[in-house]
């Protein structure tokens, strides 16, 4: 079983990686179409995996296992989704496993 420090460090992690790829994200979606086929497969297989981190940061957050700041930088993170929609719609990464409204019901 997971300690409490160990769950808040891997929901550092998670958000370290998760800003880190939508950050890149206007700049992937410029040259999206120059990618060759392998380069995007290996893009979706990093997304994916990715993606099921952001679903459990939701589920931490929504369950009130983050610190006050993780929760500053998970709200952070979800406005910036929001307005990269377009370049995850051009990537093809969505519809998201989360809602980008805290407030919205799962």
């Amino acid at each position: 079983m997971a300690t409490t420090p160990d769950v808040s460090r891997r929901i550092d992690i998670d958000l370290r990686s998760l800003t880190a790829e939508t950050d890149f994200l206007p700049e992937l979606a410029a040259d999206w179409g120059e990618e060759c086929e392998n380069s995007r497969a290996n893009w979706y297989l990093e997304w994916r995996d990715l993606l099921a981190r952001l679903l459990q940061l939701d589920q931490a957050y929504r369950t009130g296992c983050m610190s006050a700041e993780q929760r500053q930088r998970y709200r952070a993170l979800l406005s910036k989704l929001r307005e990269f929609l377009p370049h995850l719609h051009l990537v093809g990464v969505l519809p998201l496993p989360v809602s980008l409204e805290l407030d919205a019901p799962r």
